[in-house]
């Protein structure tokens, strides 16, 4: 088998799915403006992408009984056809509509990715493999924001942004169809009772409810910031998009140093430190009235975020060992639960009091999820 193609695709696939989950912050006055929509319900466009993120363990289940290569093909064509759908739209609905295709691709491509390739690398590689793909991730969001600001700078449509990264995919699809198949698993099944038992257990419930709570906050602050900057600081798409880029950066600088010292310091202390960092950056952005200072706190925010989750998600993993896979799939149903739901509550938070009472609304769920965080024992990892 030819590994450099297999590590190349699966880089693609990574970077093309990040690169859109990225777009619509930075892009949210202009896309308010596109299609003639209240700033507030620009937020609405995630509601369809993150919806779809319930069916994460059915997809995991199919990737096992079908063969993965096989969920990666589909997906990217589910994928490529949202891109054009949302490249095409000249309706709000249908730009959303485009979005649900892409959320059903992101969340098959993103948990099938990684397993694809470790089925054909050795235990002692797979960090090797992560990390390329952790790479591609940090390459999509820095490069996203100027990238989208870019392409409606030059020709003003969304068309500029989607069809490119529609192409992308489809050349990763006819790379993908060199690669050989896993192996599949035809008595695979989804176990309800497994996944409820999971969630009851005490510890597992806290760590659930703990995402569902600390969601909140990145969910209104990223998703109205470009906003915030645009009616507050009269600050042009293309700057907006050199803004998000700078916390951009704050986020890979918090997934690289929780890489290097979550091990040395402790996966939850370093996630419950990286989480204060985000409890209490926040609170000020919107009132010093300085813009520098604003986009410094939010990319501290930013920092605390993806230090956080990558420590916290880490721990996580090691709490069911014997059934990883399952619960590692509800907590990316519960983050995709909690997307939606802030989806729907961000327009109506954001109509009563604008970018002030979504931050504040943010900082107190960020801060009840600390203090779930902190009741957590340690000792409980099996």
């Amino acid at each position: 088998m030819n590994t450099f193609l297999m590590f190349l695709t699966t880089f693609i696939i990574q970077f093309i799915i990040a690169m859109e989950m990225n777009l619509i912050g930075p892009l949210a006055p202009y896309l308010a403006q596109y299609f003639n929509i209240r700033d507030s319900s620009v937020m609405l466009f995630n509601l369809g992408y993150s919806a779809v993120g319930i069916f994460v363990p059915l997809l995991g289940v199919m990737a096992d009984r079908h063969g993965k290569k096989r969920l990666l093909s589909f997906a990217l064509v589910v994928y490529i056809v949202g891109t054009i759908l949302a490249g095409m739209a000249n309706s709000p609905i249908l730009f959303a509509f485009g979005r649900i295709f892409i959320g059903l691709g992101y969340f098959s491509l993103s948990g099938t990715n990684l397993s694809y390739i470790s089925e054909f690398v050795t235990y002692e590689n797979r960090g090797k493999a992560s990390g390329i793909l952790r790479i591609a991730f940090g390459l999509a969001i820095i490069i996203g924001p100027l990238y989208a600001t870019r392409m409606i700078q030059i020709f003003n449509n969304i068309a500029a942004i989607y069809f490119p990264l529609g192409i992308l995919g489809l050349i990763a699809l006819l790379m993908l169809f060199k690669l050989p198949e896993t192996s599949k698993s035809s008595n695979v099944k989804l176990d309800k009772n497994e996944i409820f038992h999971i969630i009851k257990e005490p510890e597992s419930f806290k760590i659930f409810l703990s995402i569902l709570l600390l969601l909140a906050a990145p969910s209104l602050l990223l998703g109205y910031f470009g906003i915030y900057l645009s009616n507050s600081f009269n600050l042009t798409q293309e700057k907006i998009g050199i803004v998000y880029t700078v916390l951009a950066l704050g986020s890979t600088s918090g997934i690289i140093f929780s890489t290097i010292f979550s091990d040395k310091i402790g996966k939850l202390k370093l996630a419950k430190i990286f989480f204060l960092i985000l409890v209490f950056s926040q609170l000020a952005v919107p009132y010093l009235g300085n813009i520098y200072i604003a986009v410094g706190l939010a990319a501290l925010f930013t920092f605390g975020l993806d230090g956080g989750w990558t420590a916290y998600q880490t721990y996580g993993s090691e709490m069911k060992i014997e059934q990883r896979g399952t619960f590692m799939s509800i907590f990316y149903t519960i983050n995709a639960l909690a997307v939606t739901v802030y989806s729907i509550l961000g327009p109506l938070i954001f109509s009563a009091g604008g970018f002030k009472l979504a931050v504040a609304v943010g900082s107190i769920s960020s801060a009840l999820a600390l203090v779930v965080i902190f009741k957590m024992d340690v000792n409980h990892i099996q």
